[in-house]
């Protein structure tokens, strides 16, 4: 797991680093620091989905955290964006670029925990699903996923966008994905229900085109669990 942390202030970097390390207590979290925007913008054009949540300093040299965190959101990410600020007028502008949390310097550790446990608490209602992927932690959100699909000793998770292809049991991923919006219609599939354009009592069709069979002994329960989507959405 990957937090980053800009800031053009080397004594502010080091002191929020420690604090992250001194929270987390664990080898899994890494922490990367960045002196401006255009730093952090190139790892995460490279790897869209490598942090688990950003802290941005909006004031910085060249681009400024707010037009980062908005560069950010026009790539159609939603990894929790941290603002870090002295001048607590920037908030709402912050708001505006769809920042997770604001935090006012110096950074009060309480409400630094806070944040903390606000982007746990997101990634444990589902939002997120955590996969590991060649040596790296990704962090996917779940509205973007179409389906899993097991393929042997690996799985196949489908996006929006593109495809990710990890070592691992479909039953293993099932658990983090929110379960009144995922449902595995055969052993070797698990679709969103948010994805389904139609149903024609063997196979599932998405709303990109992909086709799915359903398995015979599920299709009770997947009608079932299809009604009450539709009713409670």
């Amino acid at each position: 797991m990957k937090i980053a942390v800009c800031d053009d202030e080397p004594i502010f970097l080091e002191m929020i680093r420690k604090e992250l390390e001194q929270y987390y207590k664990s080898l899994d979290v890494m922490i990367e620091t960045f002196h401006s925007g255009e730093d952090l913008l190139r790892v995460i054009k490279r790897n869209p989905q490598i942090y688990r949540c950003i802290f941005l300093d909006i004031e910085m040299p060249g681009l400024s955290g707010l037009d980062t965190a908005e560069k950010v959101k026009e790539m159609g990410l939603s990894i929790p964006v941290i603002l870090l600020t002295s001048h607590t007028e920037y908030a709402m502008q912050g708001y505006e670029v769809g920042a997770f949390r604001f935090l006012g310097k110096p950074v009060e550790q309480e409400k630094l925990h806070q944040a903390l446990e606000s982007v746990e608490k997101m990634e444990a209602e589902g939002r997120r699903l955590s996969v590991r992927v060649d040596g790296k932690d990704l962090f996917i959100p779940v509205e973007e996923i179409l389906y899993l699909k097991s393929e042997n000793v690996y799985l196949s998770i489908q996006t929006e966008k593109e495809r990710y292809l990890i070592r691992g049991k479909i039953k293993d991923q099932l658990f983090q994905l929110p379960e009144e919006q995922f449902f595995q219609i055969h052993r070797s599939w698990i679709i969103n229900l948010r994805k389904v354009y139609s149903y024609d009592g063997k196979k599932v069709f998405l709303t990109e085109g992909t086709q799915i069979p359903v398995g015979r002994n599920r299709r009770e329960s997947f009608q079932r669990m299809m009604s009450k989507w539709v009713k409670e959405n």
